[in-house]
This record gives structure tokens, sequence and C-alpha cells, in this order.
């Protein structure tokens, strides 16, 4: 498996430890109003619908699903998480993804 080196590794280290600084201080710093937020993105989420219904459980027999799907095409996700919390604050899912799709993401997130 190739290993992804930085082009400046004393530069990446000094930003590796402030980033880690505010993750360890995220959960004081709502007192003050300040919430720290972390955005992620997953490309190339599989969009599948199940072909037949799901039979429920019934007494001596497991839930049984159907194996056949209809695929939709992919999806891409953008989620915001409160770094304290966990919470998840802000959601995009689209087809596709750019910094429009990031737009959202300004900031204005509601605690």
């Amino acid at each position: 498996m190739a290993e992804c080196q930085p082009q400046n590794p004393a530069l990446f280290a000094e930003k590796t430890r402030e980033i880690s600084r505010v993750y360890r201080s995220a959960p004081l710093l709502p007192t003050f109003g300040v919430h720290v937020v972390s955005l992620d993105e997953m490309t190339g989420i599989q969009a599948m619908e199940r072909l037949h219904s799901t039979l429920p459980m019934k007494p001596g027999l497991v839930e049984r699903r159907e194996f056949e799907y209809v695929r939709h095409g992919t999806l891409s996700l953008i989620a915001g998480l409160e770094v304290a919390t966990g919470k998840l604050v802000s959601s995009t899912m689209a087809p596709t993804r750019n910094e429009v799709d990031f737009a959202p993401n300004d900031g204005s997130f509601e605690f």
C-alpha cells in the first residue's frame, strides 16, 4: 500500500498539533459561545433500492431480506459534526459535489 507523505513534514506536524489542540478544547468552548465543527465528505455512496419488501420476523423465523436491488447511481455526502458532542449540525447529499456543495456549510449552524 502506498503511503502519502506531506510535502513539508514540519508544517504538517505544526498544523496537526494546532488542530489537535482545538479538538481537545472543544468540550469547553461552547461556554464561550464557540462551537468546533468538523466537515467531512463521503463520495461514491451506492444509492440502491431493494426490489422486494423485507419480510418481518415471525416466531421461529428471522427477518428475511431479498438480495435483488435496483441501482440509482451514486451520491456524495457532506456532513458537519460538532466535535464536542458528535451532533450532526449540517448535511448535504447530492449526485456530485464541488465547492458550491460546501456553501451551505458556511458557519451558520444551529446548536
